[in-house]
């Protein structure tokens, strides 16, 4: 094993290369419990991608990998970012950190599982579109297809999307699902919610403060972004990038809502895990869009990283948010 910083550096990087297709290939288009695009969570760790596909997608690259990587060849180190103590051996021969500006707080999270086929869900829909504009909240729209047996397919439902509202009822307890249901920062779940309960637990979470800092560079098309802990945070947490359109709006002639224009805002269209953080010392990433798979995506299409805990494979709060464009 290399002795000296001069000969660990060469050793890493080729570490690194090699273990890419391995590491960060698995984590592409799969699914968990707490939803994604394609595939069971115990295939997770089982299927790869082409290497060319992820890499014209995003680039999950870290720095400075000092002892960290020389201590373990696991999948999991490949993607640890330094401890503190080897990030200070390494300082000199590395990459210079992000450069600290003015930290603005992470958006609150608010997901609507909702169906075009449910006749409940639109004032939920008009309470989400309330919510877009605001800066401090990032709206998601998540369509379920267990109303499609009504007679209306919702063409922007998928079962994936149902794994992860059954994810979040798994965490609390709950036994049935139920539309429209919100959930907000991952923990509080409103079911038929109502714009009082919302605008409440929306105040809650943004009273608890940050749990994750996050510093950027660089511009909506490729964008380095760094992650540090500013409290403890539990051992097992996803990064995950979620591709999602500001709007649409659909004429239903059948089932439920037959006769009804429905209008729905920032609708998920694709959800994909770019890796495990054990949330400890900091995660440096490089996030490249508008390239390879994204040309199956509609032109407006937008994206956001979200940093969420996973418990026991579900998901659960989420602890900071980053609009990429």
């Amino acid at each position: 094993m290399p002795k000296t910083t001069a000969q660990l550096v060469p050793f890493c990087l080729a570490l690194a290369i090699s273990l890419l297709p391995q590491t960060v290939l698995a984590f592409d288009g799969q699914t968990d419990d707490g939803g994604g695009s394609g595939g069971r969570p115990d295939q997770q760790m089982q299927e790869t991608a082409d290497y060319g596909d992820i890499m014209d997608d995003v680039e999950a690259v870290i720095d400075a990998m000092d002892e960290a990587m020389g201590n373990s060849g696991s999948t999991a180190e490949a993607f640890r970012a330094p401890t503190p103590e080897s990030s200070h051996k390494a300082s000199r021969t590395s990459q210079p950190k992000i450069a600290q500006g003015p930290r603005t707080p992470s958006p609150i999270v608010v997901e609507l599982f909702t169906a075009e086929g449910c006749d409940v869900c639109p004032p939920a829909q008009e309470m989400l579109g309330n919510l877009q504009g605001r800066p401090d909240v990032l709206v998601l729209s998540w369509h379920v297809d267990y109303w499609d047996y009504l007679g209306w397919t919702d063409g922007f439902a998928r079962p994936e999307f149902i794994e992860r509202q059954k994810g979040y009822n798994r965490s609390r307890g709950a036994r049935t699902l139920f539309t429209p249901q919100m959930i907000v920062a991952g923990e509080t779940a409103l079911d038929n919610p109502n714009p009082a309960a919302l605008t409440a637990a929306i105040k809650h979470e943004r009273a608890e403060g940050d749990h994750v800092a996050i510093t950027r560079r660089g511009d909506a098309m490729r964008s380095e972004i760094e992650l540090s802990p500013l409290t403890t945070l539990p051992g097992e947490i996803m990064v995950q990038l979620i591709r999602y359109i500001p709007n649409r709006t659909v004429d239903v002639t059948a089932g439920e809502n037959d006769g009804k224009q429905l209008s729905m805002y920032n609708i998920v269209v694709g959800n994909e895990v770019l890796a495990h953080w054990d949330g400890k010392a900091p995660l440096r990433m490089t996030v490249t869009l508008g390239v390879g798979r994204a040309g199956s995506f509609p032109a407006d299409t937008r994206h956001a990283l979200i940093v969420q805990q996973l418990h026991h494979r579900s998901p659960g709060e989420i602890f900071a948010t980053v609009l990429l464009d």
